[in-house]
C-alpha cells in the first residue's frame, strides 16, 4: 500500500485566519470565475511532494528529514505578495508569496541532496515560496484589485511529513510524522 506524500511547513493558526479572510474576499470578487480556492485547514507551505511513497520508502524520507532538521533552528519567514503561476495572462494557481530567507534555501538545498541520495525523484523547476490560494481550471483570470494582504511574519518551528488524501470535495491533508526544528 502507498501513500500521497509531500514535505510541507504547517501555518500557525494565526496566519491561517488572516489568510482565509483574503480567501473570502477574493471568492467575492471573482464569483463569477471558476476558481477552487484552498480551504482554511489545507493552507500550507510545500517543500516538495513526492507522491505515491511505499511504506519503506516513507521510513527513508523520515529517516532523511530527521538529520536535516535535528541541526537546523527554528526561523521566521514573512509572506508577500499576490502572484499566479506561470503568468498573469494565463493564471492556473493564485498565491501568496514566501519571501526568501536563507533558513529556507538551506532546508531546500539539503532536502534536494537527501532526496537525490534516496534515489526520489528531484523537481528540474527552482522551488518557489509561495501559499497557494485557489487553482484556476478553466482559463478564468483572477482578480485581486483592492484586496488587499499586509505582509505577516511567522515562526517556523517544524516540518512535516504530510499525506494527502483525494476525495470528491477536495484533499484531505494530515501529519504523517512532525519533525520539530532545534
Amino acid at each position: 500500500m502507498t501513500k500521497r506524500t509531500f514535505i510541507a511547513i504547517n501555518l500557525p493558526s494565526d496566519l491561517k485566519e488572516k489568510l482565509a479572510a483574503v480567501v473570502a474576499e477574493l471568492k467575492k470578487l471573482n464569483s463569477d470565475y471558476g476558481i477552487k480556492w484552498t480551504s482554511l485547514e489545507n493552507l500550507h507551505l510545500t517543500l516538495h511532494f513526492f507522491g505515491d511513497l511505499t511504506t519503506e520508502q516513507i521510513a527513508q524520507a523520515e529517516e532523511g528529514i530527521n538529520k536535516i532538521t535535528e541541526r537546523i533552528a527554528a526561523f521566521e519567514m514573512k509572506t508577500g505578495r499576490f502572484g499566479c503561476f506561470p503568468n498573469e495572462r494565463e493564471p492556473k494557481i493564485v498565491f501568496i508569496e514566501i519571501i526568501d530567507s536563507e533558513a529556507i534555501r538551506i532546508i531546500i538545498g539539503e532536502l534536494e541532496v537527501m532526496l537525490q541520495n534516496l534515489n526520489f525523484p528531484v523537481d528540474a523547476k527552482p522551488w518557489k515560496a509561495h501559499l497557494t490560494l485557489g487553482r484556476i481550471k478553466d482559463g478564468s483570470r483572477c482578480k485581486t484589485d483592492g484586496v488587499e494582504f499586509l505582509p505577516q511574519i511567522f515562526e517556523v518551528k517544524s516540518i512535516e511529513l504530510m499525506e494527502s488524501k483525494l476525495a470528491s470535495d477536495g484533499p484531505v491533508y494530515s501529519t504523517i510524522k512532525s519533525f520539530p526544528l532545534k
